[in-house]
């Protein structure tokens, strides 16, 4: 790494569906907060890209919080669709002055070759978790709760 290099930590809100099979609306809730919570997610680092398709590699430095906040019935029988809320503070490289347009630009997860959903496959100890993106944020100075969202991304 240079001398003028930038290392930036943001944290990084993602809104996820996730599909589960259940019982009920809590069951799935509940499900979903077995698979995927700050323990059992094994995340090292992330590939972001803008809109020129240029890629941007973020290391994840840990999971601040996962909100699993909702559960609809799918067309199947017995899958709910459970919507959560991920944070993750994550670290930025950027090198000069590439460094503010990497906070301006809106980024987000690769699309799909197959359809225009985004699909974030998440590594858990149990078994990969598909979730499909509906939101990307980001917010500078992860450690402070008053910091200003700089980039919003669908």
């Amino acid at each position: 790494m240079m001398d003028n290099d930038l290392i930036e930590l943001v944290l990084l809100k993602v809104t996820v569906s996730y599909l589960v099979q259940a019982r009920s609306k809590s069951h799935a809730l509940n499900r979903a907060r077995f698979h995927m919570n700050d323990e059992t997610i094994s995340l090292d680092r992330l590939k972001l890209v803008n809109r020129m398709g240029m890629e941007k590699w973020m290391k994840v430095e840990r999971v601040e919080s996962i909100l699993w906040a909702a559960a609809e019935s799918s067309d199947f029988s017995n899958q709910f669709k459970v919507i959560g809320h991920i944070q993750l503070v994550v670290r930025i490289h950027a090198s000069g002055d590439s460094a503010e347009s990497v906070l301006q630009e809106p980024y987000h997860f690769p699309r799909t070759l197959l359809s225009d959903k985004t699909v974030w496959v998440i590594p858990t100890l149990l078994e990969p978790a598909f979730t499909q993106v509906l939101n990307v944020s980001f917010t500078r100075s992860a450690g402070s709760r008053e910091s200003a969202s700089l980039i919003i991304a669908v």
